[in-house]
């Protein structure tokens, strides 16, 4: 046995006196590098966290090599920014968090290197199912996913009952909350992810959510594993004595860091973009009313677009591709709620009226999940009367902000280039009612909503045609391509140059195509 393997070893067994401490005492004491007590406290970290962090990665993963990988990553992941944590007290939560995001990326890396074996021989090789849950392994992608974008009270809730195994009065004490809340929201946390998944098309009760996740303690984490990312972590972040370090673990890690960095990055940026704005409202707000012998309203500079003011300049493409996404995002929560509320169905095309007539648009019908104020413009419709009709003609000046394209100037006040693609094999089909289980494609690569080239009124039922083969009008406010929101709420940046093969995958629901979307584009971050 090596001498950093024994070390490892005595770590393991010396775990059990500091079982008492918290995650965040455990990670100031190894932060602190201070001879053996560093390793004896990581060693507490593993012995705690890893059997949910192995887990995850074995459940997502069919090569055994690779989930250990993604495990030893993981955890070297930590280790490399144990001192920088923002709410370490919470460690398991953000464990898991990283655990997936190893794990799908050695997945995506696995895909590729198998595209052309044979899923059977894959199998019968190199897949051990022994401590597998009945989901298939697309489904449990998807519930990690799912999982990993709930609001975080329900999403910590979740990991420290289901995954980590806490009672809900021991999850209560972690969290300083009452038991009964903490029951409340791992309740509320199931039925969300019941309603994210059934909008992937992946029809599963509350209680087979409860059974997935609980199952994931059944995974036992091997002492062998343990030893030798506990021997890895110490040698790489405090210079010790260690075996062979696992090239491949370390490019890895140091690849997931960069991506966390990255994420971190673009939402503070997000961020800094969304308080310059709201300061700029503020500001604008605050400006003295000007006296009644100013100049005609008609004339005056609009408050959020000063004329004339020096040092001001027009916001960059960059800008308002996030804030064009950001209003995507909206729209693509406004129509999951709806479906929601509807057996899972998308909002129609058009509100037709008695005749079947196209009367109004999909966007009057989300109106009312877009707040208080959506329910209230919504309520002054008359649905039995036409976009253009006396009743409701007047309303187009109502539009909410979310519907105006990005850096929309005065002339295109009323109107919107946020669309649907209509068409017998798209997403929205004219008098047929498509359900998420509909989108056999998956809701991942099935665009939603797309920043259209023409601008239609926002009441009006006017959206894009398609027809395979033909592309529709796209984009044109930006260089770099144009915005859509696929069915899954994400958002992405497309480029206007990709293969219209590529383009008919991703408008159809059901074709059976292959399709990556990433290489269609860029994900968009919003916060």
């Amino acid at each position: 046995m090596s001498t950093g393997m024994a070390g490892g070893l005595e770590a393991i067994f010396a775990a059990g006196t500091l079982a008492g401490a918290t995650d965040r005492e455990l990670l100031e004491r190894f932060a602190g590098k201070r001879d053996g007590e560093a390793e004896r406290a990581f060693a507490a970290l593993v012995a705690r966290h890893g059997p949910m962090v192995h887990s995850v990665c074995r459940a997502l993963l069919r090569n055994g090599h690779d989930a250990e990988e993604a495990f030893q990553a993981t955890f070297l992941v930590l280790a490399t920014k144990a001192g920088s944590l923002r709410t370490p007290d919470l460690l398991g939560p953000w464990l898991h968090g990283v655990a997936h995001r190893t794990a799908r990326r050695l997945r995506e890396k696995d895909s590729r290197r198998r595209r052309h074996e044979a899923e059977a021989s894959m199998s019968a090789i190199q897949e051990d199912r022994s401590d597998r849950p009945a989901m298939g392994r697309d489904e449990i992608e998807a519930l990690h996913e799912e999982l990993d974008r709930l609001p975080e009270p329900y999403r910590v809730a979740l990991i420290l009952c289901d995954l980590q195994g806490l009672t809900h009065e021991e999850a209560g004490r972690r969290l300083n909350r009452a038991t009964g809340t903490i029951s409340a929201r791992v309740s509320r946390a199931r039925e969300k992810l019941r309603g994210r998944l059934a909008r992937r098309g992946l029809a599963l009760s509350a209680g087979a959510i409860a059974s997935a996740t609980s199952m994931s303690n059944a995974s036992a984490m091997p002492p062998a594993l343990a030893l030798s990312t506990i021997d890895l972590a110490m040698h790489v972040t405090c210079d010790l004595a260690a075996g062979t370090v696992s090239e491949s673990v370390l490019a890895l890690s140091r690849e997931i860091s960069r991506r966390m960095l990255m994420t971190k990055m673009t939402l503070a940026s997000a961020a800094i973009l969304a308080l310059g704005a709201s300061a700029a409202g503020v500001s604008a707000l605050a400006r003295p009313t000007p006296p009644p012998t100013a100049a005609p309203k008609a004339e005056a500079p609009t408050p959020a677009q000063p004329k004339g003011t020096p040092g001001d300049e027009p916001p960059s493409e960059a800008d308002l591709i996030v804030r064009g996404g950001a209003a995507l995002k909206r729209i693509a929560s406004a129509i999951h709620a709806y479906a929601e509320a509807h057996d899972m169905a998308f909002p129609p095309q058009a509100i037709d009226g008695a005749d079947g007539k196209p009367l109004l648009s999909w966007r009057v019908a989300i109106l009312p999940y877009l707040g208080a104020e959506g329910k209230a413009l919504h309520a002054q419709f008359k649905l039995d009367e036409p976009w253009d009709g006396p009743h409701n003609k007047p309303l187009l000046e109502m539009m909410p902000a979310i519907f105006a394209p990005p850096g929309a100037g005065p002339s295109e006040k009323g109107l919107t280039c946020y669309q649907v693609l209509i068409g017998e094999e798209a997403l929205f089909t004219r008098g047929k009612a498509v359900r998420f289980s509909d989108v056999y494609d998956g809701t991942v690569n099935t665009f939603m909503v797309v920043e259209a080239k023409s601008l239609v009124p926002w009441t009006k039922p006017e959206d894009l045609p398609y027809t395979r083969g033909k592309t529709p009008g796209l984009g044109g406010r930006f260089k770099a391509g144009f915005l859509a929101v696929t069915a899954d709420g994400a958002i992405h940046l497309i480029r206007g140059t990709i293969p219209q093969q590529m383009m008919d995958a991703l408008i159809t629901r059901s074709s059976g195509e292959v399709v990556d979307i990433t290489k269609a584009g860029e994900g968009v971050q919003i916060p």
